[in-house]
């Protein structure tokens, strides 16, 4: 899952991306970097503070990452592409561990018997481990929600901020 903070709403974040676009190239970078080291520890801990299960603690939260450009800041959960002990990937039970599953949803097999005999088994519950549904999201959207005023606020500060600085050591 990630996020990206749209600027198409906001002519201080549009003006902030031009004024990025003309900076020098270090300079850009070091923004990014001052940008991205204030705002992963906040996301993680966002996302951190709304899961409630162990396996949202291993999917969701522990993978949540944070990368800055020129353009915008994107907040990702789960997208890392690493497997987790257990060969579990996080990238395929996080829509189940964010939005929860239907947990009566039984799987229905074909076993065969030691006399040969097929028969049909409908008991496997496999989605049990997951909370129930709900579309709104449990820990990811929430968390993003409440962050995403605030990153967008310091994206354009630190940029206005650091072009202000550059301005006055000019003159």
């Amino acid at each position: 899952m990630s996020f990206r903070i749209s600027v198409f709403a906001s002519k201080e974040l549009q003006a902030t991306i031009l004024a990025l676009k003309g900076m020098d190239r270090e300079l850009a970078k070091q923004i990014r970097a001052a940008i991205k080291t204030v705002t992963q520890p906040e996301w993680q801990e966002a996302v951190r503070g709304n899961v409630t299960t162990a396996l949202q603690t291993r999917v969701l939260s522990d993978t949540a990452r944070v990368t800055v450009s020129d353009q915008n800041i994107t907040l990702k959960s789960a997208s890392i592409g690493k497997s987790l002990s257990g060969g579990l990937k996080p990238s395929e039970a996080a829509h189940s561990a964010e939005f929860g599953a239907d947990r009566s949803f039984t799987k229905t097999y074909e076993a065969t018997s030691r006399k040969g005999k097929n028969y049909r088994v409908r008991e496997r519950h496999t989605r049990r481990q997951f909370k129930s549904r709900n579309l709104k999201g449990d820990v990811v959207y929430p968390a993003a929600a409440r962050v995403i005023p605030r990153f967008a606020s310091l994206f354009a500060q630190t940029t206005v901020r650091t072009f202000h600085e550059l301005i006055e050591k000019g003159s």
